[in-house]
């Protein structure tokens, strides 16, 4: 995998996660484009670019996502994201033989449950820091309430990730991957 084309990727990501999919927010439905990229990087790149990736981009968006914690402070906190992530990659990896990846559908679809392990990850990570007395960005008796919110984030990326795995389809010549008969690509 070509690094330069997977770094700008991932810019072009957190500038769209950050600056202009909140527009397309219906109610608690807010889509992602992260797990669209890492799904489309998971399929295709070796294992090892995989995790790489994964771990780039958990880190990457740890650091730009200032969390709203109690009592009015804002804070960054590395770790939330990459752990989910990580997660995600690790689900992702062991169903590349079985998914279509030129499938724009099951690309879509599986960004949606890649992004909803992504956040059992991310609240695994602020559940263990309010474990050790650090704020955490929910208040107490509201996790099911965020959680919902996750779920309707996950059917929203779906929704997006099908027009946007058509993209990346058409300039995956550009991303460097390797052949699918290759030793790295085998599982």
């Amino acid at each position: 995998m070509r690094s330069p084309v997977f770094i700008a990727a991932l810019l072009v990501a957190v500038l769209l996660d950050s600056a202009f999919l909140q527009v397309l927010t219906i109610g608690d439905a807010r889509p992602w484009l992260f797990p669209v990229v890492l799904a489309f990087v998971s399929f295709n790149a070796s294992k090892s670019a995989a995790w790489w990736s994964a771990l780039a981009m958990g880190v990457l968006y740890d650091l730009v996502s200032p969390v709203a914690a109690p009592g009015g402070i804002t804070i960054v906190v590395i770790g939330p994201n990459t752990v989910g992530c990580l997660l995600a990659a690790a689900a992702a990896i062991p169903l590349r033989g079985v998914v279509f990846k030129r499938n724009p559908v099951a690309v879509g679809v599986l960004a949606g449950g890649l992004l909803m392990i992504h956040q059992v990850g991310w609240f695994a990570g602020w559940t263990v820091r309010g474990w050790l007395g650090d704020p955490v960005p929910w208040t107490v008796g509201h996790v099911g309430g965020a959680m919902l919110a996750s779920f309707w984030a996950a059917c929203a990326t779906a929704v997006l990730g099908i027009p946007v795995s058509v993209l990346l389809d058409r300039i995956e010549r550009w991303w460097g991957f390797p052949p699918v008969g290759s030793v790295a690509r085998r599982i």
